[in-house]
């Protein structure tokens, strides 16, 4: 029963582990891009990695199964799609090869692709640790051999090093597993090079791992030994020192990657493209690519204060700013405009003051700490107000001007506790909610064995705002195969919408397997939908299907693994 109309697109987003920073920003990214576009729809359809062929291995087994999700693919028939596995001839096997594709962050011969210029943001940073920093012993903590781009990085790094008469030793790099758990490999590489004074990670969370290990041995990052990394994600300017991380210069791989793709299902025709990179200084390697003078600062210049907004909140020059939203570039220029003028013309009214004051009030509550580093901004704050200060004949002016900046700078810093908080929140939040949950159908009461009422009555408790829940009528066996095929007909028996559940009579149940994200019964977010996997052991139950939302990227498999022990307790 397919409810939408046949005029909607589906774009199918194909990605492993979705709760990494690199998923999440090509995810964003794409989701973003298509906002205003009323007759599209994304889809979110997310694997994990699996690194392992042992049988023996429990996880290697965990995962097999769970990448039964990526049958999805092939049965649910999208008009377009994004893809971004490394490895994925073994997973994604009966394409349509009509359906028009675009493949991120991988080489695939005959096929188009967006990838990172790698070259460019690398060789920026290495010939600056070299020619300004004169440092000598470089390292590199790598990726995997299944990786492309890993493996283009650790030629770059050769090649750069090489070009500076400096010479690669393969005792100065480690491969790792590209995630956070990446303790051992740095282990390794730190042993093997006590004198080591720069280390080039593969990606940020790589760099994640080396920073505890460097941790346990007392080298602080940036201060004792220099450290980057690459994708340049959320992950990098959280870090502690911050990470300093090469990423794209101007689009990012998503948003060329849908722009491609919709020139395809246009019937276009298109070339594979690169997005070029340039590295983003922070604590763990200081690199500024702006300068900002005395005389701009003071003369008020306008494209000097656009600079400073781009230099500073770097991820908003991606944004696409929806009818009605307010323009951040341009609030930024409005405040910071008059403080400058302010100081050149040695006055400002009280009126004027408190205009700036309330300006500046809307900037922060309107998320402008989304596109940047707290560091990196309360740090261009601080040189512009320095240089505004040197002045000591309008300490009128600077006193004023000082009252503003300690109010942007209590507004960053609160920004910044408040998204922390909150994330800390909602995760305390769906465990609880989980806890409730299990408590409710944990079988305290009797039942007939495969009566699935308690799961179905209390699915809103886990706090999926907007899902479905869709379940085979029979356990789909998963026997091991990759030529496997699920059932074609599935139940949807209970919805969430706005929070508020709503069982289904069991004549409207029934829906082609290929209609689940078609449903009218689902609200589509605007940001997306996405979909989990429902099994214990080889045993797959179905689906849940719910609004592509931070949250759900982040607890979305926490969510669905312990719906599917309640169910697998009900059977």
């Amino acid at each position: 029963m397919k409810n939408r109309s046949d005029s909607l697109k589906t774009i199918g987003l194909v990605v492993e582990d979705s709760f990494t920073d690199f998923s999440k920003e090509v995810i964003h990214s794409v989701a973003h891009a298509m906002i205003g576009r009323p007759d599209f729809r994304l889809v979110v359809v997310a694997g994990r990695y699996d690194g392992s062929e042992d049988p023996a291995d429990k996880k290697h087994q965990y995962n097999l199964v769970y990448n039964t999700i990526y049958q999805l693919e092939s049965d649910c028939q999208f008009d377009g799609m994004i893809l971004t596995i490394p490895g994925a001839e073994g997973l994604l096997h009966g394409l349509d090869p009509k359906i028009p594709k675009v493949f991120v962050a991988l080489e695939r011969e005959g096929e188009t692709t967006v990838n990172y210029d790698n070259e460019t943001g690398i060789r920026e940073a290495i010939e600056y640790l070299v020619n300004i920093k004169g440092v000598n012993k470089l390292c590199m903590l790598g990726g995997r051999d299944d990786n492309a781009d890993a493996q283009k990085r650790k030629d770059i790094f050769k090649r750069c090093l090489e070009s500076l008469n400096l010479t690669f030793d393969e005792n100065c790099y480690e491969p790792s597993e590209m995630n956070i758990a990446s303790e051992a490999a740095s282990k390794a590489l730190l042993d093997r090079n006590p004198d080591v004074q720069a280390v080039f990670c593969v990606n940020d969370q790589t760099a994640f791992g080396l920073y505890q290990e460097m941790k346990r041995r007392g080298i602080v990052p940036g201060r004792d030994v220099y450290v980057f990394g690459f994708d340049n994600t959320q992950m990098a300017g959280d870090m502690i020192p911050p990470l300093a991380s090469v990423g794209s210069a101007e689009i990012t791989l998503g948003q060329r990657a849908i722009e491609l793709l919709m020139m395809k299902m246009n019937g276009k025709e298109v070339e594979s493209a690169t997005v070029p990179t340039r590295l983003y200084g922070r604590e763990s390697l200081r690199y500024d690519m702006y300068q900002y003078t005395a005389m701009e600062m003071l003369t008020a210049d306008h494209d000097f204060i656009y600079r400073m907004f781009d230099d500073c909140f770097y991820r908003y020059k991606n944004e696409i700013i929806e009818p009605g939203a307010i323009n951040l570039r341009r609030l930024f220029f409005e405040f910071i405009s008059r403080m400058l003028l302010a100081k050149k013309n040695r006055f400002m009214s009280e009126e004027t003051f408190w205009e700036i004051a309330e300006l500046i009030e809307i900037f922060f509550d309107n998320g402008a700490m989304m596109y940047t580093d707290a560091n990196k901004f309360i740090q261009s704050l601080g040189r512009l107000q320095g240089a505004l200060n040197v002045d000591q004949n309008s300490i009128y002016i600077n006193h004023k001007n000082n009252r503003l900046f300690s109010m942007a700078r209590d507004h960053a810093i609160r920004s910044q506790f408040i998204r922390r908080n909150t994330e800390s929140r909602h995760v305390n939040d769906g465990r609880n909610r989980i806890f409730d949950f299990q408590v409710e159908t944990s079988g305290f009461m009797d039942h007939e064995p495969g009566d699935l009422t308690t799961i179905v009555e209390n699915f809103s408790r886990i706090g999926l705002s907007n899902a479905g829940l869709f379940m085979f009528s029979e356990p789909y066996i998963y026997d091991g195969k990759k030529d496997h095929k699920f059932s074609d007909r599935i139940n949807l028996v209970c919805v969430t919408r706005n929070g508020d559940p709503y069982v289904l009579p069991e004549e409207r149940r029934d829906t082609a397997l290929s209609d689940i994200f078609c449903r009218e019964e689902l609200i589509y977010e605007g940001r997306g939908l996405t979909a989990y996997p429902l099994f214990y052991g080889n045993e797959v139950y179905g689906f849940v299907v719910c609004g592509m939302t931070w949250q759900m990227l982040n607890m979305g498999e926490f969510y669905a693994g312990q719906l599917s022990r309640c169910i697998h307790m009900n059977l």
